[in-house]
């Protein structure tokens, strides 16, 4: 009967260590997007948020 807690705890320890990998992935996955979005930010800076845009997410120009 001891065998059973030992296998149950090797898999809850198994399942704690996948989610404390996950929560490293996401928490990378956070800091990188925060600095898209700053990068972003920063390159508007200088453009009137009322404007309209002169060109479409592709790239292509706005007709």
């Amino acid at each position: 009967m001891s065998e059973q807690p030992n296998c149950l705890e090797s898999l809850l320890v198994q399942v704690l260590t996948e989610q404390r990998q996950q929560t490293a992935i996401l928490s990378r996955m956070v800091e990188q997007q925060l600095i898209l979005i700053q990068a972003l930010a920063a390159d508007q800076d200088d453009e009137d948020p009322d404007a309209l845009p002169s060109t479409y997410m592709d790239g292509t120009p706005c007709r």
